[in-house]
């Protein structure tokens, strides 16, 4: 009995069909980071955008690869590369936008109301606690303009400034 290194007409399209519901399942995947940029918008500014897109893309490396071993006899095909990548934008473009779109206007409701529960409960006990406003970084803001005045004030005169300035009677 001899391994067959070919496949089907049958074979190959039900491999590209099932890599693009691999793409939709990456696109899930993908959906969980986007929900975490969603929920901390202050992890936009940092590292954490490349980690986490460097993390996906082993990911999907990794289902690919996995998915090669166990339906295409452990060869990867590019028809299986281009379905996967496939799936994953028709599920980005169309299922999750919306599915976006849903997670975004949640995070919001959560936040207004956290806002409120705040305004409402804790807000009092700190005006209580400290009844005039702290004005810690007054200060510290005047010293920036004073430093930043004085700044202009020490820069030495153009006309002072070249070493060749002696007219040449050569």
């Amino acid at each position: 009995m001899s391994l067959e290194t070919f496949f089907t007409v049958s074979e190959q399209t039900m491999q590209f069909l099932m890599s693009c519901v691999l793409g939709v399942l990456i696109g899930i995947l993908y959906d969980c980071f986007r929900v975490i940029r969603i929920i901390f918008p202050y992890a936009r500014k940092t590292g954490t955008v490349c980690v986490s897109d460097i993390i996906f893309m082993l990911c999907w490396g990794a289902a690919l690869f996995l998915f090669s071993v166990q339906f295409c006899r452990s060869s990867v095909r590019f028809y299986c590369a281009a379905g996967s990548f496939l799936g994953f934008v028709l599920y980005i473009l169309t299922i999750g936008n919306f599915v976006t779109g849903i997670i975004r206007a949640i995070a919001n409701a959560v936040c207004k109301a956290l806002q409120k529960v705040y305004s409402v409960i804790f807000a009092p006990i700190v005006k209580l606690i400290c009844p005039k406003k702290l004005n810690i970084f007054v200060h510290s803001y005047e010293n920036k303009k004073k430093e930043k005045r004085n700044l202009f004030s020490l820069l030495k005169n153009k006309r002072n400034m070249l070493y060749n300035n002696k007219t040449n009677n050569g």
